[in-house]
């Protein structure tokens, strides 16, 4: 007997190591720490939050620690929320927790600052000199170009060569696009009436820094103006014809604009004029352009215009335009027709 008892003692004591390991593993492990938003700008207001399966935090003390200071602490405190530094700065957060007959646990976070921009636009064709982005329409691309600004703690940027980019179009990751230094990227645009979201998440290769971002970009129409061709300023960018127009002159030139067509140049583009439903060919070489000349001519002029592609069947686009022009003499155009159709004055 005093043999078994020795050894049972010897297992006993044996096994008080393990136990002692086992609460040290429970204690930094029982609980956890989220961050919200997880990936916070410079100055954000984060949501850091314990969770605990084994402990129950709303019964538990919960003190809160923000870089070695005591920031909040009491009864089910198993939140709070914390300012992010400035970029390039590390925030620590940590939780303890300790509950009556179980003992204490906690956990830190650390919260990294970062800022990405995500700038986009189509390949769809705008004038020279257009100050806005060019939209995209059925059968156009979306170019997207991700501005991570990655700081570490001596203030230097992380270079984009040093960033792993996953690029994803409505939560599909397009591997082809996506990898290291891989900061832009150009994807399908949105079909006709179709709204996609673009993203981008990046990361450093060693995992210190992560951000996102997004953008949800619609499908939009060709959109048709009309500018005059002046003899001495050239194309009137600055002011499209309206609906109703005065022209000073008895002769204009005009050109058609498709603002957001899914082409890069106005090739393989088919004008339908029409003066007051007569139909009229535009310059032979420039058929985006109609002069007009309303020398004994009178009345306003009603200008349309349908344009299609040769070959791309989804692109359409129409306008209408009534101009009066200015100095009208009575009589007739050149033919004898009376070009406008309008009432003798």
């Amino acid at each position: 007997m005093k043999y078994a008892s020795a050894a049972i003692a010897l297992i006993l004591f044996a096994a008080l190591p393990a136990f002692a390991q086992l609460d040290a593993y429970v204690s930094q492990t029982a609980i956890s720490i989220s961050i919200s938003p997880e990936h916070p700008a410079p100055g954000n207001t984060v949501r850091v939050e314990a969770h605990s399966t084994l402990f129950d935090l709303a019964a538990s003390d919960v003190i809160w620690y923000v870089s070695g200071r005591v920031v909040a602490e009491g009864a089910g405190l198993s939140s709070t929320n914390v300012t992010a530094g400035a970029a390039g700065s590390e925030t620590s957060v940590r939780a303890i927790a300790s509950q009556a007959g179980i003992g204490s646990a906690s956990a830190e976070a650390v919260i990294r600052p970062v800022e990405m921009d995500l700038l986009w636009e189509s390949d769809s064709y705008v004038p020279p000199f257009y100050r806005g982005r060019a939209l995209p329409s059925e059968g156009a691309s979306v170019r997207l170009q991700a501005i991570p600004r990655f700081r570490d703690a001596s203030g230097a940027l992380v270079a984009p060569s040093d960033i792993i980019f996953t690029w994803k179009k409505n939560d599909s990751v397009v591997q082809s696009a996506s990898g290291l230094g891989k900061s832009s990227a150009i994807l399908d645009g949105p079909v006709l009436f179709g709204t996609d979201v673009f993203s981008v998440d990046a990361k450093t290769t060693d995992g210190t820094f992560t951000a996102s971002a997004s953008a949800q970009i619609s499908s939009t129409e060709p959109l048709l103006l009309l500018y005059e061709d002046h003899p001495l300023y050239g194309m009137m960018y600055h002011r499209a014809i309206s609906g109703q127009t005065s022209i000073s002159e008895v002769e204009a030139a005009f050109a058609a604009t498709p603002y957001f067509a899914p082409l890069q140049n106005l090739g393989g583009l088919k004008y339908a004029w029409q003066v007051n439903g007569q139909s009229v060919a535009g310059s032979a070489t420039h058929p985006n352009e109609l002069t007009i000349n309303a020398t004994g001519s009178s009345g306003q002029a009603l200008l349309t215009l349908a344009l299609t592609h040769a070959t791309n069947y989804f692109l359409s686009a129409a306008g209408s335009w009534n101009i009066l022009f200015g100095g009208n003499d009575r009589g007739s155009a050149t033919g004898g027709a009376n070009l406008f159709n309008g009432p003798s004055q």
